[in-house]
């Protein structure tokens, strides 16, 4: 008998009354004592979690992408197991709870909180994980962001608590086995990596961008563990774990002046042209990208891609009034059908 986990995301909180909440505490704790108490009489099989998480991690090259997710961070990029492999490992796990919640929206900051549960080891993880919902100029997010933001701040949550519930041992290997098959070989690579371009340009990426980032020269320059990294760094734009700003940030215009250049200032005593102009506008993002955004709104189909898209934004593109009413136009056509 195969034990399924369990994977809940309350968004809100429902006010209850005492009555309520204590009906309610008494209902919880019945069923978790029952699913305690199969889970005792239908012990898991570790070698049979393996097998089953393996076969289900390299099922297909789509699925094992996936499984990997990148992110910026100090320079670097560092590289994990996402929370696609997360729900793997507790769905092949099982006897035990997982869940996240919304536990505090308050000042600049929406926190959630991830639980996992082994029911048969009555051992329980929490794991919180905060997300900013103001942008670099303190302005609030609109709701619906907000209620974006709050989905991926519990999909990181409840990721966390999975891979601290259930021990690294037992499913190191499996991730790696998922880089493999993304890797693929030499045979495949000239095709998988043309392929990782196409999608980045779909998020406004452009290949010399991509190139820098990885620091090669050019398409033929990207090797099998570069192929890792990009993928991972798509599942983390998809699931809202970074935004397009943070993993390929604008490089910087050098303010590199001649010799001959500097002379003249120095003769004629005149400043630099750099020096008289006003620093520009650290926003990076212009009307007309904001525009694009909302135009690529309508392209999507469901409303988890909507809401990957919009997570993966930079937060001067979620502030935006025209973005925000966009996405507010688009949900609201979905909760209608």
């Amino acid at each position: 008998m195969n034990q399924q986990a369990e994977s809940t995301v309350i968004e809100r909180e429902i006010p209850m009354s005492q009555t309520d909440m204590g009906v309610l505490a008494v209902i919880s704790k019945a069923e978790i004592d029952v699913q305690i108490a199969t889970a005792h009489r239908f012990p898991r099989s570790v070698k049979g979690f393996r097998d089953e998480a393996l076969a289900m991690v390299t099922l297909t090259e789509e699925i094992a992408e996936e499984c990997i997710y990148a992110l910026p961070r100090d320079g670097k990029t560092i590289e994990g197991p996402s929370a696609r492999f997360a729900e793997v490992v507790a769905s092949a796990w099982g006897n035990s709870r997982a869940g996240a919640r919304v536990v505090d929206e308050s000042g600049d900051f929406v926190t959630a909180q991830g639980i996992f549960h082994d029911l048969q080891k009555n051992v329980a993880i929490t794991y919180e994980v905060k997300r900013r919902i103001v942008d670099s100029k303190g302005r609030r997010y609109k709701p619906d962001m907000i209620g974006v933001t709050a989905n991926a701040a519990c999909s990181i949550a409840l990721r966390n608590a999975i891979l601290k519930g259930v021990p690294k041992a037992f499913w190191s290997d499996i991730y790696e086995a998922a880089r493999k098959t993304v890797m693929g070989d030499y045979q495949t690579l000239a095709n998988r990596r043309a392929a990782a371009l196409a999608m980045f340009q779909k998020y406004g990426v452009l290949p010399e961008r991509v190139f820098e980032k990885l620091g090669v020269r050019g398409e033929e320059d990207i090797t099998l563990e570069h192929l890792v990294v990009l993928r991972g760094l798509l599942t983390a734009l998809k699931e809202g774990d970074t935004t397009v700003e943070e993993s390929f940030p604008t490089p910087q215009q050098p303010t590199d002046r001649s010799a001959s250049a500097n002379l003249k200032s120095a003769v004629t005593g005149a400043k630099p042209a750099s020096e008289k102009q006003p620093p520009a506008d650290p926003a990076p993002q212009s009307s007309t990208t904001v525009i694009d955004h909302i135009a690529k709104l309508d392209e999507l189909a469901t409303l988890e891609e909507i809401e990957e898209y919009a997570a993966g934004l930079h937060e001067t593109v979620r502030a935006d009034e025209r973005f925000a009413k966009a996405v507010k136009r688009r949900l609201d056509s979905f909760k209608k059908k």
